[in-house]
């Protein structure tokens, strides 16, 4: 074959590469006290082709830029303000700590995502920076918020959000994942990561607090199964999963007999009817903290009710850390409606009720910080 022809088979290679892109844009706004306006921009962009065998290789990336709470980004931080004691410890899963004092992080971006993949008959392989499957196979309590729910949120403008039942324990540090086929609705998949000392804006494991030792999570392993199924009889739609995480953790000499392995388990679910969907979450973890209390664990309810053109919801969740000795509960209700394409508009009233336990010698005595309020939250896709 001469130059010209290598050329044109070049090209028409080319061709067949499918590109695709996305972007979105949230802000939500709380009228409880002293909340800031929070907001996000994502874009994403992927790129793929099937070969003549069937198997299916491709790119994929995303870039996030964010404002949420200053002292709340990265679902991390000192809760409460601050001990005004120095010698805390960090959860290797929650992220709290017990810090002399509360961060303030401003607007900042991120490289959320960025790997390569190749999927097929014998399922998914995906290596590069990436959340693992833990995390990517979550299901849960349903909700008329996008970015700023009631658990997990993306964004917390009134900084109180601390329940997290998702399990992402590694945030979007580089990682091999693979996940099988979907056989009957059911899917499985497991993860490694190297390190996850990587920087994400909704999980921080990198994340620096004064007065806190820094800690290290090594040779994270993820499992987990997911169900996505329909009933053919009754046309309800189950979605489930059941996920497993294992971690080592290092915060160096001075902080060695605290640390060790951080597990965690999750499970969640939600049924889906004609017009109303049903979910719940757990999630329970040791926080890698093998000598003294330090367990978190999470758990949420919901529901949604599609009726007049709107959406409406009603979650409720709590969380207890036993690392800082932070209870908190959180419940929501509202209604969301997309007011054209693209466009979605979420109204409802939030209380976030948190309780600190006395931890002595760090903390003198018990606190309570509470927030409501309605919240507002406006997304625009393109």
């Amino acid at each position: 074959m001469g130059l010209a022809g290598a050329h044109a088979v070049a090209q028409d290679d080319w061709d067949v590469w499918e590109t695709e892109h996305e972007a979105d844009i949230a802000v939500a706004a709380s009228t409880a006290d002293g909340a800031p306006v929070a907001w996000l921009g994502r874009f994403s962009l992927s790129t793929n082709r099937v070969l003549d065998n069937g198997l299916e290789i491709g790119a994929a990336g995303r870039f996030e830029v964010q404002a949420d709470h200053p002292a709340r980004a990265g679902f991390s931080g000192v809760p409460g303000g601050g001990t005004g004691v120095a010698g805390g410890w960090q959860g290797a899963f929650s992220g709290l700590a017990l810090g002399p004092q509360s961060e303030h992080v401003g607007p900042h971006g991120q490289l959320e995502a960025a790997y390569i993949y190749a999927e097929g008959g014998y399922g998914e392989v995906r290596l590069g920076r990436d959340r693992g499957v833990a995390a990517r196979f979550h299901e849960g309590a349903p909700g008329i918020f996008g970015a700023a729910t009631t658990a997990n949120p993306v964004l917390d403008p009134a900084g109180g959000g601390y329940i997290r039942t998702d399990h992402d324990l590694t945030g979007p540090a580089a990682k091999l994942s693979y996940a099988s086929p979907r056989i009957l609705g059911l899917r499985a998949g497991i993860s490694f990561t190297p390190r996850a000392d990587v920087r994400g804006l909704d999980r921080d494991p990198e994340r620096s607090i004064p007065g806190v030792p820094d800690i290290r999570i090594e040779s994270a392993a993820e499992a987990a199964l997911n169900l996505n199924r329909r009933l053919r009889e009754s046309g309800i739609r189950l979605q489930a999963t059941l996920a497993y995480s294992r971690a080592d953790v290092d915060a160096g000499a001075a902080a060695a007999p605290i640390y060790g392995t951080v597990e965690t388990w999750s499970a969640g679910g939600s049924a889906e009817f004609d017009t109303v969907t049903v979910g719940a979450s757990v999630l329970s973890s040791n926080n890698g903290v093998d000598s003294g209390p330090g367990d978190y664990s999470a758990w949420t309810i919901g529901a949604t009710k599609q009726a007049f053109s709107l959406t409406f919801g009603l979650d409720y969740g709590e969380s207890q850390d036993d690392l800082t000795g932070l209870d908190s509960e959180a419940w929501s209700i509202g209604a969301s409606k997309e007011v054209r394409d693209g466009v979605n508009l979420a109204l409802g009233y939030r209380e976030q009720d948190n309780r600190q336990r006395q931890i002595l010698p760090l903390r003198p005595a018990s606190q309570r910080d509470s927030a409501e309020g309605v919240v507002l939250e406006i997304t625009l896709s393109f």
